[in-house]
């Protein structure tokens, strides 16, 4: 009895040709999809692109040119991203995930005007701050490294409050919630 010929037992010419190509296929796509993903990983954190889906982004961009974090004495200018999506992958893709919610509200009208954004702002504060405190302000710390913040160059009133935030249990948004955007008018009533 002879044995049954198996692709598996007798490989032929073909099949051996098709090996490296295939690997060689599916590197090129890999590259491809990396880069490409990576291009719209950029494309989505810019403010033009913020702005232009995001509605309560688009009003909140008017504002952001008079605070802190727009123009700074080392010049740095901050980005929408730079505070409201992580830099680590995975909560960076819940982000991005979590911004389809945005696009929804836009889509319907939520927030299409000034009165209307104003309306859901302080919800909308609320939230982000929730967020920072959860993640010990994780965004602010992608810049601002505690452990080399010069105390002695910083206000009176920093020099008091930086050194102690961690006993206290407080982190960088409980004290700093103004420096991008304004003061949210229906907290003050």
């Amino acid at each position: 009895m002879t044995k049954p010929s198996s692709l598996w037992q007798r490989p032929t010419a073909r099949w051996r040709l098709g090996l490296p190509i295939g690997a060689l296929l599916m590197v090129v796509i890999g590259v491809l999809a990396t880069v490409g993903f990576n291009g719209v990983m950029q494309a989505t954190s810019s403010n033009e692109f913020c702005s232009s889906c995001h509605g309560p982004a688009a009003f909140a961009a008017e504002e952001w040119p008079q605070h802190t974090h727009f123009t700074s004495a080392s010049g740095v200018k901050v980005q929408c991203a730079d505070c409201h999506v992580s830099k680590q992958f995975l909560p960076k893709m819940w982000r991005k995930v979590q911004g389809m919610k945005e696009v929804y509200h836009y889509a319907v009208g939520t927030y299409d005007s000034r009165e209307k954004f104003e309306l859901h702002r302080l919800d909308m504060a609320k939230k982000v701050w929730a967020e920072m405190k959860a993640t010990d302000s994780a965004t602010c710390r992608s810049c601002h490294n505690y452990q080399r913040m010069d105390f002695t160059k910083q206000s009176a009133k920093a020099q008091l409050w930086h050194p102690s935030i961690a006993e206290k249990g407080l982190t960088c948004i409980d004290c700093h919630k103004y420096l991008a955007h304004d003061r949210v008018a229906t907290e003050l009533q």
